[in-house]
C-alpha cells in the first residue's frame, strides 16, 4: 500500500526512478502506533485497577489457621473464665501467626460473636450477617484454594 511519488534523476548512466514514503503514509502509520501503544497503556492501568480493588490474598496457611480458630470457636463451653481464655490465646495466636491482617480482622470479629454467644451476652448476628462476614473472609483465600465456612452463631 505504498504510495509511491516518483522523481526522475539525472545520472551519468541515465534517468533512475526514486520511490519515497509519502508524508501522509507516515503520519497514518505514526497514527496506527499510537492508538495501538494507547490501547495497550489502558489495557495494563485497567487491570492494574482491577488487582488494586481486589482484597488482600492470604496465603494458605493463613486460611487453614482462620478455619481453625473458626472450627474451635463452635466447641466454646459457656464457662465465662474459659472462654476469656481461649479469646486471648486465639487473639494472640491469629496476631503472631497469620501474615494477613485483613483476613485476620474478619476472624476477630467472628471470634467476638462466637465469645459473646458462648458467655450469654450480647446479641448474636443474624445469619445474614455471618454469611457476609464469610463472602467477604473467603474472597481473601480465593488465590489459596481454600474455603472458610463460617456457622451461624444465632442460636
Amino acid at each position: 500500500m505504498l504510495i509511491d511519488i516518483q522523481r526522475r534523476k539525472k545520472s551519468s548512466e541515465g534517468i533512475m526512478t526514486v520511490s519515497v514514503f509519502s508524508r501522509n503514509k507516515k503520519a497514518t502509520i505514526l497514527g496506527v502506533v499510537a492508538a495501538a501503544f494507547l490501547v495497550a497503556l489502558s489495557a495494563a492501568a485497567g487491570y492494574r485497577l482491577y488487582e488494586r480493588a481486589r482484597p488482600s490474598q492470604a496465603s494458605e496457611a493463613d486460611c487453614v489457621l482462620a478455619q481453625r480458630i473458626v472450627d474451635g470457636a463452635q466447641e466454646l463451653s459457656h464457662d465465662k473464665a474459659a472462654v476469656g481464655e481461649w479469646e486471648q490465646s486465639t487473639a494472640q495466636l491469629r496476631r503472631s501467626r497469620m501474615k494477613d491482617g485483613y483476613l485476620g480482622f474478619r476472624i476477630a470479629q467472628y471470634e467476638v460473636w462466637a465469645a459473646l454467644k458462648a458467655k450469654g451476652e450480647g446479641t448474636p448476628p443474624a445469619d445474614k450477617e455471618v454469611k457476609e462476614l464469610a463472602d467477604r473472609a473467603n474472597r481473601h483465600c480465593e488465590d489459596a484454594g481454600v474455603t472458610l465456612t463460617l456457622p451461624a452463631i444465632a442460636s
